[in-house]
């Protein structure tokens, strides 16, 4: 027997998708699908990148053979390149980063500029430019042709350097001064040794023997063109040597000479 219904009950039977619900939902399904292969596939691409850059970089598999040195070395020591180099080639060769070592080498003080470069299949190629000294300064370091100080071991300076002594940032403008008293003095049998400016801005120098030239704070060029134009002569007429010459005076200068008298004219 038939249990009755309720009045105004409505029997419920399961719900059937219609066709075009199914087709949505099953697109969507591929879709998700293709999205995960394609997530999947990414990952292992990435891990097995990862792996094969770690194969390619290992020192055994491509490791560095040799540094070369293009340029003929006349100041910076082995040992200075081992020191700066030994921490940076332990990687294989195509790990090497040319950068870091570029400013490892360039760090060295007698170094001017580095270029650095790989040669397959295991060299590291370098090229580097050596500073170029042309005086000691203040006493403790050394000045480039291009007005520079730099301070590699005094073990290295090259020999019979002139001085210059200045304030730390004046050096370019003491160079430059050097050079044009030099060529006012040359002529005259003067050689400039050394030359100096304090810090009242009052410039000396020292010439043969040490002799020392007092220049002054103004008109320091015409001063020593001046006393260049008369000094052959007045040398002429001494037995002893320049010792010191006071060229600050407006319409003349003191001098002294050694083995003399001791009285300045």
């Amino acid at each position: 027997m038939r249990r009755a219904q309720p009045s105004g009950a409505v029997s419920r039977r399961p719900r059937q998708p219609s066709p075009a619900s199914q087709r949505h939902r099953r697109v969507q399904m591929r879709r998700l699908g293709r999205r995960g292969g394609v997530l999947v596939l990414v990952l292992m691409l990435a891990a097995g990148g990862t792996y094969g850059l770690q194969q390619l970089t290992a020192p055994e598999q491509f490791p560095l053979q040799a540094v070369q040195f293009d340029s003929e070395l006349q100041r910076v020591r082995e040992q200075d390149l081992r020191a700066a180099l030994d921490p940076l080639l332990d990687g294989g060769f195509l790990a090497l980063d040319v950068s870091a070592i570029r400013r490892a080498l360039e760090d060295i003080a007698w170094v001017d500029s580095a270029s650095v470069r790989r040669q397959w299949p295991g060299t590291l190629r370098v090229t580097i430019v050596e500073q170029e000294a042309v005086a000691i300064w203040n006493e403790e370091a050394l000045l480039s042709g291009a007005g520079e100080v730099f301070a590699p071991d005094p073990a290295t300076w090259p020999s019979g350097l002139p001085r210059m002594a200045g304030p730390d940032q004046r050096p370019e403008k003491v160079s430059v001064r050097f050079a044009s008293l030099q060529r006012l003095l040359d002529d005259a049998g003067l050689e400039l040794q050394g030359i100096a400016v304090d810090a009242r801005a009052s410039w000396s120098a020292i010439v043969n023997g040490g002799a020392e030239l007092l220049l002054g704070r103004e008109e320091v060029e015409s001063r020593a063109a001046r006393f260049a134009d008369v000094y052959p002569e007045l040398a002429a007429a001494q037995d002893g040597a320049l010792e010191r010459a006071d060229l600050r005076y407006p319409n003349g200068f003191a001098i002294r000479w050694t083995e003399a008298s001791g009285a300045e004219q």
